[in-house]
């Protein structure tokens, strides 16, 4: 990639580039920390992040602040306004008659002998969600930051249902080249809000998602080096937002778990694991380098260098919050989500990602930046400010 620096008076002039983790409802924090970045960078106008990279929830996220390159005070505004105002009726179908006949088709196919679906299969309908995102990301304003030099690249990643590849659509400078790793590739694109459905597409949860030919889900599966498109992209540092608490091994528990329960495992395997791994790998790599002098003959053939990586993680449990608000959620869904063990007390890790009901994003965009206010000096000293 040839040498394209983006100006930037009030937040210096490096390729930073963002992180957002997918994680569902739980996307509501990492538009709480953003809200403190934007606070914190007193409010500028240009975004500090040249490239922008997401997955899942994240991902649409990520197109939010990349629409906003040249308002970025703006756009975490609004971000906050869309999520901290969410319900469920704009994600997806609450009514009982559409949760049953969803169901219904599910156990249908697995009765019927040959499958020869029309549709894709799905719990919950989420064509709401498609309507919310045509309406709240302004796609052309994109293409108009990049021309303008504001924004290097955008990036989101999706699950090739037809081959298994982790495909990482890239927008951005014309310069930027297409890469092919073991199963994961990264092919340039214009974005559309079909590769954020795709992206977004929680499997079995939510339908999967058809770009040209092929049928995508969720980016967050198999996504084994959720770092790499930024660095691919030509990013120099890192700011990294994961929704889950980074810390040690948790309280061991002796009592059978419900579907619930184990959903609530499977969702953090797909959309936490691989983040965490990933972050792992990077921290040793970074600490490998530092006790290798710069002069030395070794490190100039090492094709390694350090990231100046910032990562910030909820400091509770999105999942603990998550139970005060099942109440909240309409009785349909209620009444669903209790036939797989899923309530106020038992199975919150499940009904956090689900949750899309504003009491609770609110407490998470609260703690988003209650969480980043805390590391001021930190966030300061990522973006060299004083």
């Amino acid at each position: 990639m040839t040498d394209s620096k983006i100006a930037n008076d009030e937040v210096g002039d490096n390729s930073a580039g963002l992180i957002l983790s997918g994680g569902g409802a739980r996307a509501a924090y990492q538009a709480g920390v953003l809200k403190a970045v934007n606070h914190i960078l007193k409010s500028p106008k240009r975004s500090p992040f040249s490239i922008v990279t997401g997955t899942s929830a994240g991902a649409i996220n990520a197109a939010a602040v990349a629409s906003n390159s040249h308002q970025f005070d703006y756009g975490a505004r609004r971000l906050e306004d869309i999520w901290g105002n969410f319900s469920p009726e704009q994600v997806y179908k609450t009514s009982l008659s559409t949760l049953t006949q969803s169901a219904l088709r599910w156990l249908w196919s697995i009765i019927r002998s040959k499958q020869n679906l029309k549709q894709p299969l799905s719990l919950l309908d989420n064509t709401p969600l498609k309507t919310l995102l045509e309406k709240v990301i302004r796609f052309d304003d994109i293409e108009k930051n990049h021309e303008a030099g504001l924004l290097k690249a955008v990036c989101t990643t999706c699950y090739n249902y037809n081959t298994g590849n982790s495909v990482s659509f890239f927008q951005g400078h014309p310069d930027l080249v297409e890469w092919k790793r073991f199963r994961r590739y990264g092919r340039k694109d214009k974005l559309t809000v079909e590769h954020l459905l795709a992206s977004s597409a929680i499997p079995m949860v939510f339908p999967s998602q058809k770009i040209g030919e092929e049928h995508f889900g969720d980016g967050s599966l198999r996504f084994l080096t959720p770092l790499s498109p930024a660095l691919h992209l030509g990013a120099d540092k890192l700011f990294v937002v994961t929704v889950k608490p980074l810390r040690g091994e948790p309280e061991h528990k002796s009592t059978i778990p419900s579907v619930g329960d184990i959903s609530g495992h499977l969702f953090d395997s797909i959309f936490i694991d691989s983040l965490e791994s990933d972050i792992e790998r990077l921290m040793r790599v970074n600490s490998l380098l530092a006790h290798i002098p710069e002069s030395d003959a070794v490190r100039e053939q090492l094709p390694l260098k350090t990231v100046d990586t910032f990562i910030i993680s909820p400091s509770i449990e999105p999942g603990e919050l998550a139970g005060q608000y099942f109440n909240n959620l309409p009785r349909g869904l209620r009444f669903f989500f209790k036939r797989i063990g899923v309530d106020g007390d038992d199975g919150k890790g499940i009904l956090s990602y689900l949750l899309f009901d504003k009491g609770f994003t609110q407490s998470l965009i609260e703690l988003g930046y209650k969480d980043a206010m805390n590391q001021k000096a930190n966030i300061q000293a990522f973006f060299d400010q004083p």
